[in-house]
């Protein structure tokens, strides 16, 4: 049984990440926080490592005798976000775990990244697009795009790591609590069902089933090539906005309330509505994109991706979100 460290463990991807390494039969250890939501994860099995990702002392502690790493762990861009700490944590985080990696010689590292800071205006997103010289000015995209290439990097010098990028992540999650925390979009179905979303940023989503991206991740452990990216999103035609993602959850489980798309114009003549959206969401909405909106046929060749439609997903994701509030 390898050993794999899973940062981000108690998050929506990482628990579902857990859950898949140990229905196989690998040694999980998870790095968790001191009073985090761990205790599923020790109902799984998985050996949790007190200690926190901005800790190098607490990452290269937890990795010894790792023989692969999985770095899910970040900070979300809501809508207040801390320059400070999207570099501690999404930057300094991803240091220390390569640091950590290739100090104890683990045979491969997976991490998690995302889509903003990639060039596919006139393109369709793919495992080959580059990165943009100019990306959102966001904390969470500046911090994310820098992990990302000190990745690159690293790989470039010859440590085995490659990059997963989710989509926008829904489902159910053996870590409830965690997963239905804000920003999440299991949250964003709890509300529109409910009546307590009226509206949201309009601009193309690809969704990915969590458990669809932990399978990718799984994978790229398995299968992965250093210095390459894979795409874990759902059926490119299933890319939608958030309104039409949430209602189509109304609709599947008979909720009458719809929410409604916020244009990029509403946006500009709306001072506080940008404030409230946050600086992730605001430059999303005044983006351009291409369509289709991504290829994938690397990450299917490589890993063998085969995604859940996003209705069927969002099926199994009501039927979860009904078992957790009984």
């Amino acid at each position: 049984m390898p050993t794999v460290l899973v940062t981000g463990a108690t998050g929506l991807i990482g628990a579902n990440i857990c859950r898949r390494l140990r229905e196989r039969g690998d040694d999980v250890r998870a790095l968790v926080r001191p009073g985090s939501e761990s205790g599923p994860l020790r109902d799984l099995g998985v050996t949790l490592a007190e200690g926190d990702i901005t800790s190098a002392a607490d990452v290269l502690a937890a990795a010894k005798g790792a023989e692969f790493v999985v770095h899910s762990a970040a900070v979300l861009g809501g809508a207040n976000q801390d320059p400070g700490e999207h570099a501690r944590v999404n930057t300094g985080g991803l240091g220390h775990i390569l640091d950590a990696a290739a100090h104890v010689g683990a045979r491969r590292v997976v991490a998690l990244g995302t889509t903003t800071y990639f060039d596919y205006t006139d393109r369709p997103l793919s495992e080959q697009s580059p990165v943009l010289d100019d990306p959102p000015g966001d904390p969470y995209s500046v911090s994310k795009k820098a992990a990302f290439l000190e990745v690159m990097r690293r790989a470039a010098e010859g440590l085995d790591a490659c990059v997963v990028i989710p989509g926008g992540t829904f489902g159910p999650s053996p870590v409830p609590g965690r997963a239905l925390e804000a920003p999440s979009y299991n949250l964003r179905i709890l509300l529109a069902l409910s009546g307590g979303i009226d509206a949201t940023v309009h601009f193309p989503i690809p969704w990915s089933y969590a458990d669809d991206v932990a399978a990718v991740t799984v994978a790229a452990l398995d299968r992965g090539v250093a210095g390459e990216k894979y795409l874990a999103f759902a059926h490119p035609d299933d890319v939608c906005s958030m309104a039409e993602f949430l209602n189509r959850a109304c609709e599947l489980a008979g909720a009458e309330h719809r929410v409604r798309d916020i244009t990029a114009d509403l946006l500009a003549a709306d001072a506080e509505l940008q404030r409230s959206s946050g600086p992730s969401l605001v430059a999303l909405a005044n983006r351009t994109f291409p369509t289709p909106y991504y290829t994938d046929a690397l990450t299917k060749a490589r890993l063998g991706h085969t995604p859940l439609r996003l209705d069927e997903g969002l099926r199994r994701t009501l039927d979860w979100l009904e078992a957790t509030r009984r």
